[in-house]
């Protein structure tokens, strides 16, 4: 997988993420493009690089979303790393993975976010915190964990051709 073609995916993402998907919200929520993302990619290439995908992916997000600098891309990081462990533990052509991974994810950023939240003095609750934790967004999530998935599956499996009978 090209260093190349995954850093336009990021950025391709990023501008979807801020352009069209604020348009079409469910009951005010937004999918997290990004955690999905690099969800798939690391599954795709391994911890190293899901790790340092999810850094840029993260930082890229808190600078045009959040008010502190480093959460998104500490958790983002932290993400891609661990999933990254199951590179060749799965099966890459089944869908069930990016899906199973995107949830748990998903799950762990929010509450990871609130808990940062929480520790730098905002206004974060318990009923905030646990409704952001299962909401909507990981059936949002999940949505395009199916998407994402099958076009980087797309994109990265090269054909096999073999001329034996």
């Amino acid at each position: 997988m090209s260093t190349f073609i995954v850093l336009l995916m990021i950025i391709f993402n990023l501008v979807i993420q801020t352009t069209i998907i604020p348009m079409f919200p469910i009951m005010g929520i937004v999918p997290n493009t990004a955690l999905v993302l690099i969800v798939v990619v690391a599954l795709k290439v391994g911890r190293t690089k899901g790790a340092i995908f999810g850094l840029i992916a993260g930082f890229m997000q808190d600078v045009l979303f959040s008010s502190t600098i480093g959460i998104n891309a500490f958790i983002l990081f932290f993400i891609g790393y661990v999933i990254g462990f199951a590179e060749n533990s799965f099966s890459r052509e089944n869908i069930i993975n990016p899906i199973i991974f995107t949830i748990a994810a998903t799950m762990f950023y929010n509450f990871t976010y609130s808990l940062f939240l929480f520790f730098l003095s905002r206004d974060v609750t318990f009923i905030d915190a646990i409704s952001s934790i299962f909401s909507i967004e990981i059936l949002y999530n999940t949505l395009f964990a199916v998407i994402y998935g099958y076009l980087v599956h797309i994109i990265f499996t090269r054909p096999k051709i073999r001329f034996k009978r």
